[in-house]
């Protein structure tokens, strides 16, 4: 039992750091005028600074999730603008309708979710 804890805390640790990464290389601001996740922003060295805690992590997880599902929504209602007006061959029905910034940050999400569920999980 107490490896498996140990198993998805280490899990989510390294969701937690790939999904860090991905926000300091896209630049990720949550809104327009916001600095961008950096060394400047506490959230970056509570997710990539190994000596940081895993509440820290856990709680700078939760912020940033928030953030990314509240772009989220912008992105989508953009990217759909597009496909409405481009209208490409899609016979699956398959192709995105978000731009590359909203399918950048549906995947953060999930990287900061499954992070999240481990850290709750492991640390019980």
């Amino acid at each position: 039992m107490e490896a498996e804890q140990e198993r998805r805390v280490r899990t989510a640790r390294l969701q937690a750091e790939l999904a860090a990464q991905w926000l300091n290389l896209i630049r990720f601001a949550a809104h327009p005028g916001a600095p961008t996740f950096s060394p400047s922003l506490c959230h970056y060295h509570a997710m990539l600074d190994p000596e940081s805690s895993d509440v820290a992590r856990l709680e700078a997880c939760r912020a940033m999730l928030a953030c990314v599902r509240q772009r989220l929504p912008i992105e989508d209602f953009k990217g759909l603008a597009k496909f409405t007006e481009e209208r490409p061959v899609d016979p699956y029905c398959k192709a995105w309708r978000t731009t590359r910034s909203g399918a950048e940050l549906w995947a953060i999400g999930h990287l900061l979710e499954i992070a999240i569920k481990g850290f709750e999980e492991g640390c019980q």
